[in-house]
């Protein structure tokens, strides 16, 4: 019996030649565009500790992280690289001058359906500033993603720009804190999308937010009762008892039991959060409404903030921004502001954006993170900004316009001894090629003329150089121009510069 094929793991793909080699040849482009901005390549591991994502995402990426313990570690697939270039910054980089500027590429992972365009392996790559912070920032990020969609030649791409500045000013201002600010921002995204879906939203993060009793009117629930009774120290100290002696286990999280327990207390005294977090679906719903590009939304939102009695900072923070971009290039790009866009990530802090293709499909995004490095273990704060494309997504949209560069490897010559006798000759042109940066493949087959005329014409090789017996003793070799159908016959010395000449002088 024959053994079954062995198929790759779901969400992954092989990519072949010469996809691959032209997936490669884009990313070289991308890493030219960012060099002449100043940002310098850096690599960080593929494995990396679990705490760094959990601390920089919280537990709503623990589900979707590739994670394993060994040798009583918990350690993890890299599910995107922000994290790990801030972790290498303060372990290795501190005493470099600000701003930090560097770029990078490579695979990360993350358990997610895939879809389209979108495995569960893909390669990030892009860019971090950090140490410098406002618009000017923010505006070099918003340049350099253009300057990599033009490397890519992706001319019908869009942006959509937003700042949290606005919603996070306002939960605050309803006494929403940390956990519930991180709640709202990462619900943004479903009312965005799907802004019929409110009054299930409010419900589930009333649920969420919300104190540990029944509605008012009925009968309080036990915490609330305890609290009544006993006080707030008392109470966590009978729910901890409480729990131990039912034999129930807290460990497993990022929190302590005891962080645990003060939470539900804490959850138990507060008041019926549904009047601020209504207020607060209320008000992204109208940010969502007043979306649009920058000379329309702008005036809109100000006048907006300015009627819920809030800092119009968040604009004038995108407005200059905007017009700090317009200023890299001549042409004007697609931007839909829109300050009810999160991206779902509560890490953000300032200005983000997101980048998509022709056919709706996102292919980038970033902004600002100014709280990152604090959070990782820095002693103080540092602004930081960044963005990152998915290269796979981006190469498809390229390719969809028709600009997908030509791989780095495909050979530009097909040299073919007919026989054994003529492979030293054919061996030494082959390398004298090769010396000169010529991509040269090798009949190893000695397939004949019909046969390579074949191969070169299925492989897309535009050159065929024939050695044969008559070849030798004449002192040539037979070039075929197969874009042409011409045929010449080349003295040895003269080869390299015979086919160097027909190479630049591409029809």
């Amino acid at each position: 019996m024959e053994a079954p094929a062995i198929q790759p793991v779901r969400g992954t793909r092989d990519v072949l030649p010469p996809r691959r080699g032209a997936e490669r040849a884009l990313e070289l482009r991308l890493h030219q565009a960012f060099a002449l901005y100043g940002y310098q390549p850096i690599d960080t591991p593929v494995l990396e500790p679990a705490e760094l994502f959990l601390r920089k995402h919280g537990e709503a990426i623990a589900g979707r992280m590739y994670t394993f313990s060994y040798w009583n570690r918990q350690l993890c697939l890299r599910p995107e690289f922000t994290a790990s270039v801030i972790r290498a910054y303060l372990n290795h980089l501190q005493d470099r001058p600000l701003p930090l500027r560097v770029q990078y590429a490579g695979p990360t992972f993350r358990y997610e359906r895939p879809q389209e365009e979108h495995h569960r392996q893909w390669t990030e790559i892009g860019a971090e500033c950090v140490g410098a912070s406002g618009p000017a920032a923010d505006a070099e990020i918003l340049a350099l993603a253009r300057q990599g969609l033009e490397a890519a030649g992706v001319t019908q791409a869009s942006f959509v720009v937003g700042h949290l500045g606005a919603v996070l000013e306002l939960l605050a201002q309803l006494g929403i804190e940390g956990r519930g600010q991180a709640l709202v921002v990462a619900a943004m995204e479903q009312l965005a999308h799907s802004p019929t879906t409110a009054p299930e939203v409010i419900e589930r993060l009333v649920g969420l937010i919300g104190p540990g009793r029944v509605t008012a009117g009925e009968e309080e629930g036990e915490l609330a009762g305890l609290l009544q009774s006993f006080g707030s120290e008392a109470t966590a100290e009978i729910a901890a008892d409480l729990l131990e002696r039912a034999n129930l286990s807290l460990d497993g999280g990022a929190r302590s039991p005891e962080e645990i327990v003060g939470r539900l207390v804490r959850k138990a005294r507060q008041e019926d959060p549904r009047p601020n977090i209504e207020r607060a679906v209320a008000f992204v719903q109208e940010l969502r409404e007043l979306a649009g590009p920058p000379d329309e939304a702008l005036p809109k939102l100000k006048e907006l903030l300015a009627r819920w009695q809030l800092d119009d900072a968040p604009v004038r923070d995108v407005e200059r921004s905007l017009h700090y971009f317009s200023s890299y290039f001549p042409e004007p790009v697609a931007i839909r502001v829109d300050l009810s866009f999160a991206r779902g990530l509560r890490y953000y802090t300032g200005l983000v954006f997101e980048i998509n293709d022709s056919e709706g499909y996102q292919i980038g995004g970033g902004g600002r993170y100014d709280d990152l490095v604090r959070s990782l273990g820095g002693k103080e704060a540092v602004p930081a900004c960044g963005f990152a494309f998915g290269l796979e997504r981006l190469a498809a949209a390229s390719e969809r316009e028709g600009n997908l560069p030509a791989s780095d490897c495909a050979p530009s010559v097909l040299v073919a001894p007919l026989a054994d006798d003529d492979c030293p000759l054919a061996s030494r042109l082959a390398g004298e090629l090769r010396q000169a940066d010529i991509t040269v493949e090798m009949d190893l087959r000695f397939r004949g003329l019909k046969g390579d005329l074949q191969h070169a014409d299925k492989a897309g090789v535009p050159l065929l150089l024939i050695i044969g017996e008559r070849e030798r003793v004449e002192g040539v070799a037979a070039l075929r121009d197969l874009r042409r159908f011409e045929d010449a016959r080349i003295p040895l010395a003269e080869v390299t510069a015979a086919v160097r000449a027909r190479l630049e002088n591409v029809p």
